[in-house]
C-alpha cells in the first residue's frame, strides 16, 4: 500500500521582489530539511520523503518551488533507518534514492512545485511492531543530521463482519437501518479512516430469451468514517461505528447516475471494508496544522513537527484489508427497488419476480 500525506514542501518567506535564477545555494538560503515517511507493518516496501525548504533574502517562493535543485537533495544526502529495541540500535538499513514516478509514486503536478523528478527514499525491510524505527539523514557536505523515530502500530482485529464466523457473514442494511461496523482499536493507533468498497458486477440484459451477459465488474470506495480518533482509548478495546443506511444508498445514487437504457443493468455482489490506522503524531500533526498551518502576511506561522533537526512527520500506521463479504438479498432488492437507488440500473435479488427489474 504506497501512502503519503499532503506535503509541505518549500517553506519561505518573500522578502524581495528580486526574479534572478543566478543563486549559490550555500551563500544564499538557510536551509532546513523536511521529512515525511509513514511506516507500515503490512508492507514490506516503505518511501520516505526528504526535501529542502529554505527562507532566502534574495529569490522568491515561487521561484525556488520550481527549480528542483533547490528543493531535492543529491548524493550528499545519506539516509539510514535504525530499528531499536529499548533504545539500542539492533539493526541499520540504507535506502535506496529512487524517482517516485519509475515506481507509480506520482507526485501532484497541480500545484507550483517542480514536479520532475519526484525523489524518494526507498526502504525493503518487513517492519516489526514490536520495535521502534529511527530514521537519520545526515548531509556529508555540510554535517547536518534529521532524526526522527516512531513506534509501528500492530496487527488489529475487525469484529463486525466476523471473518472467525461458522456460518457465511452477508453485509445487510436497508434505507432506513443501521449497520455497525466493528474493531479492536490498535496498539499505538490514534486515528483512523474507514472505507467500505463495494463491489458490483455490470451486465446486458437480452429481453429475447431472457437472458444476462456479464459485461465487467468493478468496485468504488466510500470513506464512511474520517478521522475517527481514538486517542484516550485502549489497546484491542472493542470499538464499533454505525453506518447509516440513508448515507450509504445516497452514495451509490450519487456514485451511480441512471441509464437511460434500461437493459444495462448493474449487479449488487459484495462489500470488504478498509480501515487505516494512523499513529498518535498523524493524530497531532492534524489536530494542530489544521489551525495553524499557512502563510499569512509574509509570515509561516508555527507548525508540528516530530522531526529532529527540521521539519515535518514521521509516524506510522496500518492498513487492514476485510475479507469480501457478499450482499445479503434483502439488501440487494433494497438496492435495486428502494426509492434512492431505484431507477439508477441496480438488479434486486435473482429469486425476486420480475428481474433484473422490480416489478
Amino acid at each position: 500500500m504506497k501512502y503519503f500525506l499532503p506535503v509541505l514542501l518549500v517553506v519561505s518567506v518573500w522578502i524581495s521582489q528580486s526574479c534572478s535564477t543566478d543563486f549559490d545555494l550555500n551563500a544564499d538560503f538557510k536551509e532546513t530539511p523536511v521529512l515525511y515517511g509513514l511506516l507500515d507493518a503490512a508492507d514490506s516496501v516503505h518511501y520516505i520523503r526528504i526535501n529542502r525548504a529554505f527562507i532566502s533574502d534574495q529569490i522568491d517562493a515561487i521561484t525556488l518551488a520550481q527549480d528542483p535543485n533547490a528543493i531535492y537533495y543529491g548524493p550528499e544526502l545519506t539516509v539510514i533507518v535504525e530499528e531499536l529495541e529499548n533504545g539500542n540500535v539492533v539493526n541499520t538499513f540504507t535506502t535506496e534514492r529512487i524517482d517516485g514516478d519509475t515506481v507509480g509514486l506520482s507526485k501532484d503536478t497541480t500545484g507550483i512545485f517542480a514536479n520532475i523528478p519526484n525523489i524518494l527514499y526507498r526502504l525493503k525491510t518487513e517492519i516489526s511492531p514490536d520495535r521502534a524505527y529511527r530514521v537519520v539523514a545526515t548531509n556529508t557536505e555540510t554535517g547536518k543530521v534529521t532524526t526522527a523515530t516512531t513506534q509501528i502500530i500492530d496487527d488489529f482485529k475487525i469484529t463486525r463482519p466476523n471473518e472467525d464466523a461458522i456460518f457465511p457473514q452477508f453485509f445487510a442494511l436497508n434505507p432506513f437501518g443501521t449497520y455497525q461496523f466493528g474493531f479492536l482499536n490498535a496498539r499505538d493507533a490514534a486515528i483512523y479512516d474507514i472505507t467500505l468498497r463495494f463491489h458490483y458486477r455490470d451486465a446486458r440484459y437480452f429481453q429475447s430469451g431472457d437472458s444476462i451477459v456479464i459485461t465487467g465488474s468493478g468496485d468504488i470506495d466510500w470513506k464512511f468514517r474520517k478521522e475517527y480518533t481514538t486517542i484516550d482509548r485502549d489497546p484491542n478495546e472493542p470499538l464499533t461505528i454505525d453506518i447509516a443506511g440513508s448515507q450509504f444508498y445516497n452514495f451509490l445514487a450519487d456514485a451511480f447516475p441512471p441509464d437511460p437504457d434500461i437493459y444495462n443493468i448493474r449487479i449488487p455482489d459484495s462489500v470488504q471494508f478498509i480501515v487505516e490506522a494512523g499513529g498518535e503524531d498523524i493524530y497531532t500533526y492534524q489536530l494542530f496544522n489544521a489551525s495553524t498551518l499557512g502563510i499569512t502576511e509574509g509570515q509561516v506561522t508555527d507548525v508540528y513537527t516530530n522531526v529532529e533537526g527540521g521539519l515535518g512527520l514521521f509516524s506510522t500506521r496500518f492498513t487492514k484489508i476485510s475479507g469480501i463479504y457478499p450482499v445479503s438479498i434483502q439488501t440487494r432488492d433494497s438496492i435495486g427497488c428502494s426509492s434512492i437507488t431505484g431507477g439508477h440500473n441496480f438488479t434486486p435479488d435473482q429469486s425476486k419476480p420480475g428481474f433484473p427489474f422490480c416489478n
